[in-house]
């Protein structure tokens, strides 16, 4: 009975009180609480915590029967919390350079094991990392941070949290601690790292715990499932999230969170917390999972209907315990309130907000209707543009990228989350007038044939000024500091960017002035996506090779080399994501659903299973090249007199972020050795070629049109990217 009691203890990260004092207080003459691993006096005076090392006779028993090293697993496998992987070895002397452990300031090693670390300082280090990095990212900021820390202060958070949220949290907090001490180093440092991640284990015991009790799922538990679909999304486990996602969404209906439910008669400060905890958590799921989604409604738990619950209120009452003035729910600025209410809503509001918005985007682009009338007013295309202007200009002041607000956001810990509320506005205005230029072949495309030219064009400049501004966030980002791009979508926004300025480039507007900007913003984008560290050593080069393509195609061929060189890439990229059928919803393969399906298919090659096939996923692209939706068709004005005055206004009221003139013309990487491209009916020095005209660019986009709509199916026949002219 003994041995048990002291395994539950130590299962939840502490050891219950033992018979003598520490030495702290022993030597003081106050009384000790005899609490381990810290008793209560020292943990508030942040005095180190030291008890005599005497064992008592069970220990001697425990460590005569069992080696000291399988303690702490033996205890995890008794409760079934054991990681499925088991743990690489870590050589002692990879750890002990000097140089890691001034990077680190902490003994890493002791991050990669299966319980926490029971130094309270450290333990400390692990949460603040949380809230400091992840609290605010993707609606996760469910935590009350004061009652919290008071629960870690008391060594009662496995009572008022649960385990398995307190393993989250300090996973994702190693993780942020590893990833950023890994900048200071140099390459040979870097390279001699173990390939384990600190925190994983932690991550591993959360999960088993929390599923080993889906029979009766609790709120501390979805908590805990929401940061580990945080986490798994880091860690390219996709499978694993598209699985929690359902497990937290059936466990919020069996709670009846998502529902409007009457207060107690007595409320109290209290209940109207623990409601709003509750809140938040629906809609961190509910985001999580309209961004795993992607749009594809097979693959959404909240399909058409959203929570019919407040949105979050504001951080200042919630850390406060202050009850909330006015409630807003989201079918309500749906519907009417979005010009009104924008201003008085609160980070994770608008979060919610946006990313309602992409998921109508990402719907609507999705659905084949030509005879849809998307200039008109009523329109639900147009409808999309004016509530995503109305958001953008009406942003509250405190979240505009000012020199002054950053500082205060990185204070407040809102920094990345702040930066990616300004990277999804611009993606979903992008996201849904890219289908005006050329080969952006979307099934809603072809209703630009009957547009009006005017609504085209103003389409066309609208996706290229948000798809510039993105490259403008970047290089403010970048000079400020790198905390700024820890939400996972600031690639696929950058990437997603890069591609509708190249083609914006070569196929709207060939001016020298367009040209170098976008050669510039070419180059800022490809700089970030290069220096990205915490998503493994493979992931830069690949988020590039979507790129080098289009550019050597569409005009920017010596950047292509340049960087083609510099990263020993050869010619032609090798396809290696190749685009799906219908089977997978028109998603493209940097998609988390496609990924996980990927997952899972490669796990069961390995075990002799059979592996999961989308038919044709591998033999053609999903949209065959099409003649060009924009030569030779009559435009139908519709009947409409005006379309300047129905049109959404192009730019902001208000400057979103503050950038010096240099710093617009600045780039990342040797500038001076780019020259600007000549125009269209210009001569190419070099060989006497005519240069290729905005024709052959746009039958080019419309040839290759699979690639720049789903991702990397197969190229047509004709391309060699060692020619950049192409036929015509």
């Amino acid at each position: 009975m003994l041995k048990s009691a002291d395994d539950i203890f130590r299962a939840a990260g502490v050891e219950k009180r033992r018979v003598g004092s520490c030495e702290e207080c022993r030597s003081s003459k106050h009384r000790c609480t005899k609490t381990r691993p810290s008793c209560r006096r020292c943990i508030l005076r942040h005095l180190p915590c030291v008890y005599p090392s005497k064992p008592d006779k069970q220990q001697e028993r425990e460590a005569s029967t069992q080696p000291a090293s399988s303690v702490a697993s033996s205890t995890a496998a008794a409760a079934g919390l054991t990681s499925t992987t088991t743990a690489q070895p870590l050589d002692v002397g990879q750890w002990t350079n000097p140089a890691l452990l001034r990077a680190f300031g902490v003994n890493i090693e002791s991050l990669c094991s299966d319980t926490l670390p029971k130094d309270h300082g450290l333990r400390l280090r692990l949460v603040n990392a949380f809230f400091d990095r992840s609290h605010h990212l993707r609606c996760v900021s469910f935590v009350h941070p004061p009652s919290f820390m008071q629960s870690l202060e008391s060594a009662s958070i496995a009572e008022d949290y649960g385990e398995p949220l307190l393993y989250a949290m300090c996973a994702l907090g190693a993780r942020h601690i590893y990833f950023d001490a890994t900048l200071a180093l140099d390459g040979p440092d870097r390279d001699s790292l173990p390939s384990i991640v600190p925190g994983q284990a932690w991550a591993e015991r959360a999960r088993k715990e929390i599923l080993g009790e889906m029979h009766a799922p609790t709120v501390q538990n979805l908590m805990a499932g929401a940061l580990l679909c945080e986490y798994g999304l880091r860690e390219d486990q996709h499978a694993l999230v598209f699985i929690m996602l359902a497990f937290l969404h059936r466990a919020i209906r069996l709670l009846s969170l998502d529902a409007p439910r009457p207060l107690p008669s007595l409320c109290t400060t209290a209940h109207m917390m623990q409601r709003e905890v509750e809140n938040r958590i629906v809609w961190a799921c509910f985001l999580i999972d309209s961004l795993a989604a992607n749009g594809v409604e097979k693959n959404m738990c909240w399909k058409d209907n959203v929570p019919n619950i407040p949105l979050p209120c504001s951080d200042d009452c919630f850390n406060t315990s202050q009850v909330p003035s006015t409630p807003h729910y989201l079918s309500q600025i749906e519907d009417s309130a979005m010009h009104t209410v924008i201003a008085d809503l609160d980070l994770a509001a608008l979060l919610v907000v946006v990313v309602r918005l992409r998921t109508k985007v990402m719907q609507l682009i999705r659905v084949a209707d030509p005879n849809m009338h998307i200039w008109e007013p009523s329109s639900e295309f147009v409808k999309i543009i004016d509530q995503l202007m109305a958001l953008y200009n009406n942003l509250p002041e405190r979240y505009y990228l000012t020199d002054a607000n950053l500082y205060v956001l990185q204070d407040k810990g809102m920094l990345g989350a702040v930066f990616a509320l300004h990277l999804f506005i611009h993606a979903v205005i992008f996201d849904l007038t890219r289908i005006s230029l050329a080969g952006f072949s979307f099934p809603l495309a072809p209703a630009f044939k009957h547009a009006p030219s005017e609504f085209r064009a103003h389409c066309q400049s609208l996706c290229r000024f948000h798809a510039s501004r993105v490259s403008d966030i970047i290089r403010t980002g970048i000079n400020f500091s790198p905390n700024a791009f820890d939400d996972l979508f600031c690639p696929d926004a950058t990437i997603e960017s890069t591609k509708v300025q190249i083609i914006y480039a070569a196929t709207v507007d060939q001016s020298p002035q367009t040209l170098q900007v976008t050669r510039d913003n070419i180059i800022t984008n490809l700089n970030f996506l290069l220096s990205i560290h915490n998503r493994g050593k493979e992931a830069p080069t690949q988020f590039i090779r979507t790129i080098i393509p289009l550019c050597h195609l569409f005009g920017f061929q010596d950047i292509a080399e340049r960087y083609q060189e510099t990263l020993g890439l050869s010619i032609p990229i090798d396809p290696a994501e190749v685009t799906g059928s219908s089977d997978v919803h028109h998603l493209s393969a940097s998609a988390s659903f496609r990924r996980g399906r990927l997952q899972l298919q490669e796990l069961q090659s390995k075990t002799g299973g059979k592996a999961i096939t989308s038919g044709n996923d591998v033999k053609s692209p999903l949209i065959q090249a099409t003649q060009s939706i924009f030569y030779e068709e009559p435009i139908d004005k519709g009947g409409s007199n005006d379309y300047a005055n129905s049109l959404p206004l192009l730019r902001p009221g208000y400057p979103p972020f503050e950038v010096s003139p240099e710093l617009l013309s600045q780039t990342l990487a040797q500038r001076n050795s780019l020259q600007v491209m000549p125009p269209a009916d210009g001569m190419v020095q070099s060989g006497g070629l005519l240069q290729p005209s905005v024709d052959d660019y746009i039958k080019t986009a419309d040839e290759m049109s699979t690639f720049l709509t789903w991702g990397m199916p197969d190229m047509p026949q004709w391309i060699n990217l060692a020619d950049q002219m192409p036929p015509g």
